[in-house]
């Protein structure tokens, strides 16, 4: 199924949900053209272990590891 918007254009699901007053929250960063090298995982014994962050890299190769504290998305 396809939408259109208002201005004649196909709706992308980027369209949709990253509104500018989403993409302005500070506590939302959104990384593009970036390759997750690793989801890093808590793992406190006797606890199944959860996602806190993930190492990444850019176009450069520069290496980056990051933590969330409320939860980790990929996509």
């Amino acid at each position: 199924m396809t939408f259109i918007d208002s201005g004649g254009r196909r709706v992308t699901t980027e369209s949709a949900y990253l509104t500018a007053d989403v993409l302005k929250r500070p506590n939302l960063t959104v990384a593009t053209g970036v390759q997750v090298t690793r989801v890093v995982f808590d793992q406190t014994q006797g606890k199944t272990p959860r996602a806190v962050g993930v190492r990444f890299m850019d176009a450069k190769g520069t290496a980056y590891e990051v933590t969330a504290q409320r939860e980790v998305v990929l996509s």
